[in-house]
């Protein structure tokens, strides 16, 4: 399965975090699927570290790319068309990250490792 990583998904399994679910820790961590981590992501991170919002990762994106690599993780680079996606999207859901997410996951096909149940609303299968 291809499978789109939210970044709280992977905070979470980072931090070891107990609200990370037993399925999500097994998509993680298995071989068996092909993950990506959009770079808006990568961004949205960047932006709480840089603000000290997410102390916990320490005080580079750096961290948090380097995890992502030892995790076998994929960059999904932003794409033109997952704009245009983006745009068409009905506003259930408000935050520019995560509507960016949602269209990068209908665009690529992707499913979302994601506790957020809304992405439901767009037709996003989730996995949780």
């Amino acid at each position: 399965m291809r499978v789109l990583v939210d970044s709280h998904a992977f905070v979470w399994a980072l931090l070891n975090d107990h609200r990370l679910s037993a399925r999500a820790k097994q998509v993680i961590r298995s071989d068996e699927h092909e993950l990506f981590f959009s770079l808006a992501s990568l961004w949205e991170l960047g932006l709480k570290i840089s603000t000290g919002k997410l102390r916990t990762l320490g005080s580079s994106i750096a961290y948090v790319h380097d995890e992502l690599v030892a995790y076998g993780i994929n960059i999904l680079p932003i794409r033109y068309e997952d704009f245009l996606r983006m745009e068409l999207l009905p506003m259930h859901h408000r935050d520019p990250f995560d509507r960016l997410l949602i269209a990068q996951a209908l665009e690529n096909g992707l499913t979302m490792l994601t506790e957020d149940a809304e992405f439901k609303d767009y037709g996003v299968k989730i996995i949780w």
